[in-house]
C-alpha cells in the first residue's frame, strides 16, 4: 500500500475537522450568535465526535483492514457535508422560531444544531487517522514511528484547515463554498483511492457539488440592496418602504437606518443627535466607538454642524460595514475619519483626546463587547476625554433596573463622579452618561431650538421643532446615578452575556 497516499488522506482529513469547526461557527453566528456558550458547545461537541471517531475507527480498522471501507467512511463525510448548505438554514431557521436570544435557544438549541449537522460528518473523518495507523503499521518496531508521521500529517492538516478558512475561502468565497470546495477534496481523494489511477473518476463529483452549491444559495431577501459576509459577520442593506437597514447576521436588531429626505425615525440615534450640546464648552472633537453605517455622523453633521463645527471620528471594526454608510445610509463621505479595529485597542494606542466619545458597539446584535463595559476601560476613556468632556453609551436593557443596565451604571459611577442614565427612543435603549462636572439639562430644549433657528443652515432650521422635541425627551429623562447594587464590572469579570440572556428571558416569560 502507497503510505503516501495515506499521508495525503489523512492530511485532508484533519483539515476538513478544523474547517468543519470554523464553517460551523460562520453559519450558526446568525442564529445564535458567538458567545461563549455557543463556542462552548461547538467545542465540546466536536471535542466529543473526535472522541467517538478515535474509538470507532480503532475498531472498524481491525475487524475490516481494508482500505476501501476507510474511503468509504471518507466519502460519506464528504457527501454529508456536501449537503450541509443544503439542508443547514431551513432546519436552523424552524429550530429558532421564536426564541431567539434567550438562555434556552442559545444553550440547547445550538447543542442539538450541532450534534445533528455537523457531529456525523466529524465522526467520520475522526475514524481516518487511527485507520490508517493500521492500515500502515507493518511491525510492531515501526508502530510509533508510523503513528507518528501520520498523527503529524494530520495534525498539520488540521493547521491549514484552521488558517485557510478564516484567511482565505471564507472571507473571499463564503461559508457556503467553504463547506463545498472542502467536501470535494474529501470525496476526490475518496473516489481516486477508490479506483486508483483513474483521476477522471475524482473530478466526477465537480459537477454535483456545483449543483449543491447553487441549490443551497440563500433564497432573495426582499428589498435587499447589498449583502456580503466579512471576517466578522453576514451583512445585508434592506430596503423596507423606502428606508434603508443595516442587518447583521439574521436580523434581529438594525444597526444604522437611513430615509431618504427624513432625519428622525424614532431611532435612539434621534436624541443622540442633541449629545454634543450637553458639552459645557461646544465640543470640538467627537470619537464614535462602533460607528457603523454612520447614522450619527450625518445627523451630527447636518443638523448640529452648522451652528457648532465638528471634527468627527470613528472606531468601526469590521471594514465592510464602514464601507456602506456612503453607499447606502447618506453619508458624502467626509463627514468622519473612520479608522477599522477594535474600539478599545484603537483608542489605546491614540494619543487624542476627545469632548466627546461616544460608545455604540454590539457584537452579533445583542452584546456590548464585555471589553467595552469594565471599569478598566471606563478609566481609559476617561483619560482620552478634555477638560469636560463626557462619556455617553448606548445601552439596550429591558427596563431601567436590569442586572446589565445596573451593573453598567453601578461600574460608570465608579470611575466618573457624575453619572446620568435615560430611557431614549427605541424599544429597549437606554443613554449612559458619564462626566467629571455636572451636566444640567434644564433649558435644553429651549436652547436647541433657539440654536437651530437662528442657524445659517435653512435644512437645521427646518428641523427646529424636531431638535426640540429630541432634546426635551432627554431633557426630562435625564436622570442622575443614584448608588445601587449593580456589579462593578472589570477585565478580570465580566459576565456581560450572561447578564443579557437573564433579562431577555425574564422580558420572555413576563410575556
Amino acid at each position: 500500500m502507497n503510505s503516501r497516499f495515506l499521508y495525503l488522506l489523512v492530511f485532508i482529513t484533519g483539515a476538513s475537522i478544523m474547517e468543519l469547526e470554523m464553517s460551523a461557527s460562520r453559519l450558526l453566528a446568525p442564529y445564535f450568535g458567538t458567545s461563549q456558550l455557543v463556542w462552548a458547545n461547538l467545542i465540546g461537541l466536536i471535542l466529543i465526535g473526535l472522541s467517538a471517531g478515535y474509538w470507532l475507527g480503532g475498531k472498524l480498522a481491525d475487524r475490516y483492514p481494508r482500505l476501501e471501507v476507510l474511503l468509504g467512511i471518507v466519502l460519506f463525510a464528504g457527501a454529508y457535508q456536501a449537503l450541509i448548505p443544503l439542508f443547514a438554514r431551513p432546519i436552523l431557521k424552524l429550530m429558532i422560531g421564536g426564541w431567539f436570544g434567550t438562555p434556552i435557544t442559545v444553550i440547547l438549541l445550538s447543542f442539538a444544531a450541532i450534534l445533528l449537522i455537523f457531529l456525523p460528518p466529524t465522526v467520520a473523518l475522526a475514524t481516518a487517522s487511527p485507520y490508517a495507523i493500521r492500515l500502515a503499521t507493518r511491525s510492531v518496531q515501526t508502530a510509533g514511528e508510523v503513528a507518528g508521521n501520520l498523527y503529524a500529517a494530520s495534525t498539520f492538516g488540521s493547521i491549514v484547515g484552521t488558517f485557510l478558512p478564516a484567511f482565505v475561502t471564507i472571507p473571499f468565497l463564503g461559508t457556503r463554498w467553504t463547506l463545498i470546495l472542502f467536501a470535494g477534496l474529501q470525496m476526490a481523494i475518496a473516489l481516486y483511492g477508490l479506483r486508483r489511477g483513474r483521476l477522471l473518476t475524482a473530478l466526477l463529483a465537480v459537477p454535483l457539488l456545483g449543483v449543491l452549491g447553487a441549490a443551497g444559495a440563500e433564497k432573495p431577501v426582499p428589498g435587499l440592496r447589498f449583502e456580503g459576509e466579512s471576517f466578522y459577520q453576514y451583512v445585508q442593506v434592506v430596503e423596507e418602504k423606502g428606508t434603508y437597514y443595516l442587518v447583521i447576521n439574521e436580523g434581529g436588531g438594525i444597526q444604522s437606518l437611513y430615509r431618504p429626505g427624513a432625519f428622525f425615525t424614532d431611532f435612539y440615534a434621534d436624541n443622540f443627535t442633541v449629545l454634543p450640546f450637553l458639552v459645557e464648552a461646544r465640543p470640538e472633537k467627537i470619537l464614535v466607538i462602533g460607528s457603523a453605517g454612520g447614522t450619527l455622523f450625518r445627523l451630527w453633521d447636518r443638523l448640529v454642524g452648522p451652528v457648532i463645527p465638528l471634527e468627527m471620528e470613528g472606531i468601526e471594526i469590521d471594514p465592510l460595514v464602514a464601507s456602506l454608510g456612503p453607499r447606502y445610509f447618506g453619508l458624502r463621505g467626509d463627514e468622519a475619519k473612520v479608522r477599522i479595529g477594535d474600539g478599545r485597542v484603537v483608542l489605546a494606542a491614540s494619543g487624542e483626546r476627545y469632548d466627546l466619545i461616544v460608545v455604540d458597539a454590539y457584537s452579533n446584535q445583542l452584546y456590548i463587547p464585555f471589553q467595552l463595559t469594565t471599569r478598566e476601560f471606563f478609566m481609559e476613556a476617561q483619560a482620552h476625554l478634555r477638560p469636560g468632556g463626557i462619556l455617553a453609551l448606548n445601552v439596550n436593557a429591558v427596563d431601567d433596573q436590569a442586572p446589565l443596565l445596573e451593573a453598567m451604571k453601578a461600574t460608570l459611577a465608579s470611575v466618573f463622579p457624575h453619572t446620568y442614565v435615560a430611557k431614549v427612543r427605541g424599544p429597549y435603549n437606554y443613554l449612559l452618561v458619564g462626566a467629571e462636572d455636572p451636566v444640567d439639562l434644564r433649558g435644553l430644549a429651549e436652547e436647541v431650538k433657539a440654536m437651530a433657528l437662528s442657524s445659517p443652515s435653512e435644512e437645521m432650521r427646518s428641523y427646529a421643532h424636531e431638535l426640540y422635541q429630541v432634546a426635551l425627551e432627554l431633557e426630562q429623562a435625564f436622570t442622575p446615578y443614584r448608588d445601587g447594587k449593580g456589579l462593578i464590572l472589570t477585565d478580570d469579570r465580566a459576565p456581560v452575556e450572561y447578564l443579557t440572556h437573564a433579562m431577555i428571558v425574564k422580558e420572555a416569560f413576563k410575556k
